[in-house]
């Protein structure tokens, strides 16, 4: 409540006040030292210091503002445009050295799963007494190879999206010629 009672009091001084800025502002010191501000003129014999003066745009000045604007808001969507498609193609080598390493970590589950059942399936009574864990390894190895798979779905789609998002650019760029 307090900070709202504060804005609202600063806003009423600025709103007061607003006719301090329209014209010109003065600053100088007196005699004795002291520093003033203000919107009229000193008295003759006190030190100017500087002098604002605001002046109005002209219609041509704010054209060209506005065309400096224009520029610059262009520079900044091309350069975005060009961000957008290193950021897909750094996620897109990110996702494929996480496929990389999914496909070697399978293979290397599968192939541990492999020795693991043939040691525990040599004979006919060892499969009985220990198929629990030779199906436990069998699922672990599909496991893995799942998610590897799915690493390197991923790997595309990333690999997808950054083509796609450099074939854009390139023909925004080809528009903008």
């Amino acid at each position: 409540m307090k900070f709202l009672i504060i804005c609202v009091g600063i806003l009423l001084v600025g709103f007061l006040n607003s006719g301090l800025f329209a014209g010109q502002v003065y600053t100088w010191t007196d005699k004795d030292g002291n520093l003033h501000v203000t919107d009229t003129p000193p008295p003759p014999k006190s030190n100017l210091k500087d002098t604002l003066e605001y002046q109005e745009k002209t219609a041509a000045e704010i054209q060209e503002l506005k065309n400096r604007k224009k520029l610059r808001d262009e520079k900044g969507g091309q350069e975005e445009r060009i961000n957008r498609v290193e950021e897909a193609k750094r996620r897109a080598r990110q996702a494929d050295e996480r496929a990389k390493k999914a496909v070697e970590q399978a293979e290397q589950i599968t192939s541990d799963a492999e020795i693991y059942i043939r040691r525990l399936s040599s004979t006919k009574e060892k499969r009985k007494q220990f198929r629990k864990k030779i199906q436990r390894e069998a699922g672990r190895a599909q496991a893995a190879q799942a998610r590897s798979r799915k690493a390197i779905e991923d790997a595309r789609q990333a690999a997808e999206e950054a083509r796609l998002a450099e074939e854009e650019l390139k023909a925004q760029e080809e528009q903008t010629q």
